[in-house]
C-alpha cells in the first residue's frame, strides 16, 4: 500500500493502480478501497462505477470502513433510488461508522434526522453526531449544535437562530428555498458552517425535486466533479439539460461547456448526449 500511495503522490497513477490491485488481490481491504476510488473518480483509468462498486464491496467485506462508507454512497446516490437502496445505504453507513468512519457517522445521523432509509429518530441522530464530534469531526460538532439549537430554542427565542438554523427549520418544514439555501451554505461554508459537499448535495437534491432549478444546476456541478456524490457524467448532463429546457441559462452554459470537454477527451462520449435544442449543440 505504501508504494501505491507514494506513486499517487508522484502522480504516477498507472503504477499506483497496479500496486493497489496487487494489494487487493493479496487480501488487503485498503487496497481494494483504493482501486474502487480510482475507478469511481477516473484517476489514471476510465471511470467505471460498476467496477468501483465491486471493489468497494471487496474492501467492505474485508473490514475497511472507508470502503463501506463509499459503498453506502453508491446506494444512497442512485439516480432513482428505491426505499431498499436507502435502507441498504443506512445499513452500510452503520457498519462504516462502527468501523471508525466519522463521515459515515455524520451521514447516518442525517438519515435519522430526516427519516431517510431509517425511521426518523432525533435522539439517534444526536447520538451519531455526538460520536462524530467526539472523534474529531468539525461537521459532527456543528450538526450536533445545530440540532440541539433548533430543538431547544425554536419557538422560545428565535432571535438566537442564525441563518443556517433558520434555513434548516424552513427546509424541514417544506420550504424548498430553505433547502436550496442550506445546500449553498454547506457548499461555501458560510457563517461558520463547515464546508461539506455531501450535505450540500442532499439539500440541493431535495430542492431540485421541489422544482428549484438553480439547485438542480448546482447538483449537476457536484455530479460533474464528483464532489459529495459519485462522479457521474450522464447524471450531470441530464441535470444541466433539464434546467436548460426550463430556461435557466447557466444550465445551458454548463451543458455546452461540459459536452465540449467530454468530446475533446473521447469522441465516443457522443453517446451520452440526448437530442436537445439547437442552442445546446
Amino acid at each position: 500500500m505504501s508504494a501505491g500511495i507514494a506513486a499517487v503522490k508522484a502522480a504516477d497513477y498507472k503504477t499506483a493502480f497496479r500496486l493497489f490491485v496487487k494489494s487487493c488481490d493479496q487480501g488487503n481491504p485498503a487496497g481494494c478501497f483504493a482501486v474502487g476510488t480510482m475507478y469511481a473518480n477516473g484517476v489514471g483509468i476510465q471511470t467505471d462505477q460498476q467496477k468501483a462498486t465491486r471493489y468497494y464491496e471487496m474492501g467492505c467485506s474485508g473490514g475497511d470502513a472507508s470502503a463501506c462508507a463509499d459503498l453506502a454512497q453508491t446506494y444512497d446516490y442512485k439516480q432513482n433510488p428505491t426505499p431498499d437502496d436507502k435502507e441498504k445505504a443506512a445499513q452500510l453507513y452503520a457498519v462504516a461508522c462502527t468501523g471508525g468512519s466519522v463521515l459515515a457517522c455524520n451521514n447516518l445521523a442525517w438519515m435519522y434526522a430526516n427519516g431517510v432509509g431509517v425511521p426518523k429518530n432525533y435522539y439517534k441522530a444526536l447520538d451519531y453526531y455526538k460520536y462524530a464530534c467526539e472523534n474529531g469531526s468539525d461537521l459532527g460538532c456543528y450538526n450536533l449544535g445545530l440540532m440541539s439549537n433548533v430543538k431547544n430554542i425554536y419557538g422560545i427565542d428565535k432571535a438566537k437562530l442564525n441563518d443556517a438554523d433558520l434555513n434548516y427549520l424552513a427546509c424541514n418544514a417544506g420550504d424548498i428555498q430553505g433547502c436550496a439555501n442550506l445546500g449553498w451554505i454547506y457548499t461555501k461554508g458560510v457563517g461558520g458552517v463547515p464546508k461539506n459537499n455531501f450535505y450540500a448535495a442532499k439539500y440541493f437534491q431535495r430542492a431540485c425535486e421541489g422544482g428549484n432549478l438553480s439547485s438542480c444546476n448546482n447538483l449537476g456541478v457536484l455530479y460533474q466533479k464528483g464532489l459529495g456524490v459519485p462522479q457521474n457524467d450522464q447524471r450531470a448532463l441530464d441535470l444541466f439539460s433539464y434546467v436548460c429546457s426550463y430556461g435557466l441559462q447557466s444550465g445551458c452554459d454548463n451543458y455546452g461547456i461540459f459536452k465540449e470537454k467530454l468530446l475533446q477527451t473521447n469522441p465516443n462520449y457522443g453517446r451520452l448526449f440526448l437530442p436537445l435544442d439547437p442552442s445546446l449543440r
